[in-house]
């Protein structure tokens, strides 16, 4: 057994070095009335984790030094160190006598033989527990070996892929989803998008998916895992399993994890839990009475419920309580669902969002945790992982990069690997990469063509009548909810075994092991993708008499009617996803080239009648049925024909819609400049908001955006406001937007943050600025590429404009030569500006003589954003002389990470006392120090003080100056102070 001190260590060896630091402060600043010995600082400063360890328990005690460090953890927010620290905390009143118990021998009195019963005992226990352990280790190399490998979709037979090289950290959150957000998948990925980049979520660690909220919550016993298509949720449940196995991962939570494909409990094997658990172990004869004893030590890992056949309506006296009864596979889990079965084993559940209404009702008290799919850094990360030579993974990633939407859809693993096949594909064969696409269906079309193209004779024929096969299978399993297809199956459609074999060389139809007689697609998108083509393929006279067999079942209708009637529907839910492809695969150029790839005729009949529904639908909008305009416009979007959308979009006079993703921009942006006709333009934009925009009122629900990149008809322009942020712009715009400005005397509003317009394009947009008409008050253009060249033009608006009040060009190389600039003309009588955004400008105290001078000299400046900033106490100093001029009425400041210490402190007291205008003042992220913020704290008690809000984020104290803060707050109610409180 490691000692304290050991382990203590290990905790500390996890701490970085920032969070390292922090620790010392709080060691050395330990409160007296804990009852603990703080450490002093020469002894600490140069310690390393095991020093540092080892000083604690000398000063304190191994009991005491253990409580000290997990207060700290708190304190530091390591919340993941503090949960650990506490489950690991030894019994303090046994450590000792467990340390010597195999090294000490305890004299007392009592005959020879109770002393040999005794040890008899003994040994017989630590036998139990040897064979106990030894069927544990068994079961773990078992499990290990199990998972250590996965199949890829496209390997040859006998290949895999080390699970461990191959899996890409996947980002976890909790997540409360409404129904509407449940009801479609198509949302449940757009959502996806959006919060891997703009949320502000905190992601959740594996190891934590169990651990209640608080120490006051209830332990948490059932998780679900949802994650819409492709999001990596089976993948995940196997890197689950194969962690535990190697000891990473709930060690001291489960003693056994069994893995439950709900696809094989489908198949109506009628069965025990007990075989169940029987089949997931190296042999026939595990001991299943004994581990069923201790429930509480069990997690089953259900993958898949969304793919579980059978109902789940029963009463509950129809449900299973004993483990080894034999009943159907869905009764057997709604059994252990419901806690009928086991009740106290913990349940760990991945689905579909289409099946969390079928899975709700049977749930108590479940954390839902949400599967996001991949970081940016992390799509990266996979390219790199899935090519083996890194010069291929830079190109493929750099290629794949360039194209925005297409990177964006990576997020989804899926998608992720499907490029990545195709790029390596096309390098292995020497091709050019430049038939990356950008919509869903280019993908598959490219991914599906290079496997299934036919080399002419014979085998021409055999690919054009197995995929009427795969293409009738697919949608005859749509329409019937049916994943798992019988020998049978493929049969009554044309498909022998050998034949997809044959076919799909590279495993496009996987076999499963464990059910030799059952087939499904690798992934049900791919199933609705050859249902879509179902609806296309022109029907060939030779093929229904030849390969169909005698007494085979019915054909799925082919009325693409009947399927456009049931978009939409939640128990039809995979139906949106066909419809989607339906009009990627009427585009006319990936129609010809699937005809020259995969020899078939594609009818393009059905072009009209797609039509006919759009126009029905927008024209229905207003009795609210379903599919939304957005749903419409990513319909259309995936079909990229821009004939064909204009004419539809020539039905949507009014647009009204909910932008969430980038995805979603993408999208809206496509149609909106597709429409030639529409009166009426409203988009809200569901984003989060810069730092500077939070300090604005809430205004309009509906803003107006419109997307104008090369586009001569760039929209509405009687919105009043246009927020274009992250819309993939360029420079090529900005002359268009410059036309707006000029035109447009109801634009008010104009957010062009996120967009490489650089400083070409922000001339251009100058130039609409300086027009007459323009009465635009409020400019975004953070993060736009821009250098100190762009500051002249702005500084002629500045001086010219009468309306512009705010402007926003943080995040942008700037410079103090650029600030010195905009300074000038800020100074200019007729100058109005009243907010002005800087933070990340890459700013020193070069600039502040400049920024001292406009604070003196423009009484109109009531807000200026300096955060991010190396402007040092003297350019606090500096600034300090504009700020105290009588002529000056700023009322916020924001100088956070502006690289301060205690030695500004003096001045911003003295500006405390003598402005009469600043009401808040932000300076976290910096190091004030003790000294300097108790300054403050005597400071602010003074009656003339009229500062109502004062931010020190990010910034740690000793106890005597968070008493001091939490002391002033009492004292003076009307002033806010943000701080790290105490613990």
């Amino acid at each position: 057994m490691a000692s304290v001190r050991c382990k203590l260590a290990r905790y500390l060896e996890d701490l970085e070095d920032v969070d390292l630091k922090k620790f010392k402060m709080h060691l050395e600043d330990y409160p007296p009335q804990k009852g603990c010995t703080a450490l002093p600082r020469g002894q600490t400063e140069k310690a390393d984790h095991v020093d540092l360890a080892t000083l604690m328990i000398d000063f304190n005690g191994e009991e005491k030094a253990w409580a000290m460090a997990v207060w700290i953890f708190a304190a530091i927010n390591r919340r993941d160190l503090y949960e650990k620290a506490k489950r690991d905390e030894p019994e303090w009143g046994e450590w000792k006598e467990d340390k010597n118990a195999h090294v000490s021998v305890e004299c007392r009195e009592g005959s020879l033989e109770e002393e040999w019963m005794g040890l008899l005992g003994y040994l017989s226990r630590i036998s139990i527990c040897k064979k106990k352990e030894d069927y544990c280790k068994k079961y773990r190399r078992h499990v290990r070996s199990r998972f250590q490998c996965i199949k890829d979709r496209n390997a040859r037979l006998g290949e895999s892929v080390n699970l461990n090289k191959r899996y890409t950290r996947l980002r976890l959150v909790k997540e409360h989803q409404s129904q509407q957000e449940r009801e479609h998948e198509l949302r449940a990925i757009g959502r996806t998008s959006a919060k891997m980049r703009d949320g502000p979520v905190s992601s959740m660690n594996l190891d934590l998916l169990f651990e209640p909220e608080d120490q006051h919550s209830e332990p948490v016993h059932t998780v679900v895992l949802q994650g819409s298509a492709g999001i990596g949720k089976t993948i995940l449940a196997r890197k689950i399993m194969l962690d535990w196995a190697s000891e990473t991962l709930y060690q001291d939570r489960f003693d056994y994890l069994f893995y439950i494909h709900c696809r094989e409990v489908s198949l109506g094997m009628r069965r025990s839990l007990g075989d169940l658990m029987v089949s997931c172990c190296p042999d026939q004869k595990p001991p299943i009475c004994k581990i069923v004893r201790k429930p509480s030590r069990i997690l089953f890992l259900m993958d898949g419920f969304d793919e579980l056949q059978g109902a789940f309506d029963e009463h509950t006296e129809a449900l299973c309580t004993d483990w080894r009864k034999v009943e159907r596979g869905d009764i057997l889990l709604s059994s252990l669902i419901r806690k009928r079965l086991l009740p106290e084993a913990s349940l760990l559940i991945t689905t579909r969002p289409v099946a969390l209404e079928k899975l709700q009702h049977l749930l108590d008290r479940p954390r839902h945790v949400e599967v996001l799919g991949f970081s940016e850094a992390k799509k990266k990360e996979y390219f790199f992982k899935y090519f083996s030579d890194e010069q291929q993974a830079r190109e493929a990633f750099r290629l794949t990069q360039e194209n925005e939407v297409l990177f964006t859809m990576c997020f989804i693993p899926l998608v992720c690997w499907i490029v990545c096949t195709g790029l390596q594909q096309q390098m292995d064969s020497g091709k050019s990469l430049a038939q990356t696409s950008k919509t869903t269906t280019a993908v598959y079309i490219f991914f599906l063509s290079s496997l299934m193209q036919s080399r002419g004779g014979s085998q021409k024929h055999h690919v054009s009548a197995n995929l009427r096969g795969l293409c009738s299978l697919a949608a005859d399993g749509i329409w019937n909810q049916k994943i798992l297809f019988e020998e049978g199956d493929l049969r009554n459609h044309g498909l022998q075994k050998a034949d997809v074999s044959a076919f799909l060389r590279v495993n496009l139809f996987q076999k499963e092991v464990d059910c030799e007689k059952f087939y499904n697609f690798i992934h049900m998108t791919f199933q609705e993708f050859f249902a879509a083509m179902y609806y296309l393929l022109e029907e060939e006279k030779q093929w229904g008499t030849k390969n169909m067999p005698a007494g085979h079942s019915e054909l799925p209708n082919r009325d693409v009617t009947v399927l456009l009637e049931n978009y939409g529907k939640f128990e039809k839910g995979y139906l949106i996803f066909v419809v989607r492809f339906l009009f990627g695969l009427i585009n006319q150029e990936r129609t010809s080239y699937l005809e020259k790839k995969l020899s078939c005729k594609i009818s393009q009949e059905i072009r009209l009648e797609l039509l006919k529904w759009i126009e029905a639908k927008a024209k229905a909008r207003m009795l609210q049925t379903q599919p939304s305009q957005l749903e419409l416009f990513y319909c259309l979007y995936e079909m990229q024909e821009e004939a064909f959308v204009q004419r539809a979009m020539d039905n949507f006079p009014q647009i009204k819609i909910n932008l969430s993703t980038r995805m979603d921009y993408v999208v809206s942006s496509f149609c909106i400049e597709n429409c030639h006709s529409v009166e009426s333009l409203s988009l809200r934009l569901l984003h989060d908001s810069p730092k500077e925009e939070e300090e604005e009122e809430e205004e309009e629900e509906d803003v107006g955006h419109c997307h104008v990149d090369q586009c001569d008809h760039p929209g509405p322009l009687d919105a009043p406001s246009h927020r274009l942020r992250r819309c993939c712009l360029s420079h090529r715009c900005c002359a268009h937007v410059s036309s707006a400005l000029s035109s447009s005397q109801t634009l008010v509003e104009l957010d062009l943050s996120h967009n490489a317009l650089a400083d070409c394009g922000v001339g251009l947009v100058c130039v609409g600025l300086r027009h007459a008409f323009c009465n635009l008050q409020k400019l975004w253009l953070v993060n736009c590429c821009l250098t100190s060249t762009c500051c002249v033009d702005l500084a002629f608006v500045l001086s010219t404009s009468q309306s512009l009040t705010r402007l926003y060009v943080g995040e942008n190389a700037l410079g103090d030569s650029g600030v010195g600039i905009l300074s000038e003309k800020a100074k200019h009588p007729q100058c109005n500006l009243q907010k002005l955004g800087l933070e990340n400008s890459g700013l020193t105290s070069d600039c502040c003589p400049a920024l001292s001078s406009v604070l003196s000299a423009n009484q109109n400046l009531t807000h200026l954003y300096l955060r991010g900033n190396a402007l040092g106490d003297i350019g606090v100093k500096l600034l300090c002389k504009g700020l105290l001029h009588p002529s000056c009425k700023l009322q916020l400041l924001e100088l956070d990470n502006c690289s301060l210490t205690s030695h500004c402190c003096w001045d911003l007291s003295t500006l405390l006392t003598s402005n009469r205008s600043l009401q808040q003042l932000s300076l976290g992220g910096n190091e004030l120090g003790d000294l300097g913020v108790t300054l403050f704290c005597e400071v602010l008690r003074q009656q003339g003080c009229v500062l109502r809000c004062l931010r020190l984020c990010k910034m740690y104290f000793n106890y005597a100056t968070i008493c001091a803060l939490e002391t002033l707050q009492e004292e003076k109610p009307e002033l806010t102070i943000v701080f790290e409180p105490s613990q």
